[in-house]
């Protein structure tokens, strides 16, 4: 995360690492939805159970709710102007 601070104003910009692994992680998470709705529709039309596939969708389930909860919370930490220790060596002040 790059910080500029200018005034009295303080501005979060995700870096270009940060973009990207955003990036992949939302795509990788839509894909694996796409590609479950595609294979239970194959195993429907096949008569195949449907256990595996159900199991798979409360873990995806999960991992979403997961996501949005991590996201919310990173988005109060922003607000709150905190800012991870790790991320020093990124700050930028203007």
């Amino acid at each position: 995360m790059i910080v500029k601070r200018s005034g009295g104003m303080t501005e979060f910009i995700p870096s270009p690492t940060e973009k990207r692994d955003g990036v992949i992680r939302n795509h990788v998470l839509d894909l694996l939805a796409n590609l479950d709705q595609r294979l239970r529709r194959i195993e429907e039309a096949a008569g195949l159970p449907v256990d595996l596939a159900d199991e798979f969708s409360t873990a995806m389930a999960l991992i979403i709710h997961e996501e949005a909860y991590v996201r919310r919370l990173n988005e109060k930490l922003l607000d709150a102007g905190v800012v991870h220790p790790d991320q020093n060596q990124c700050l930028n002040t203007t």
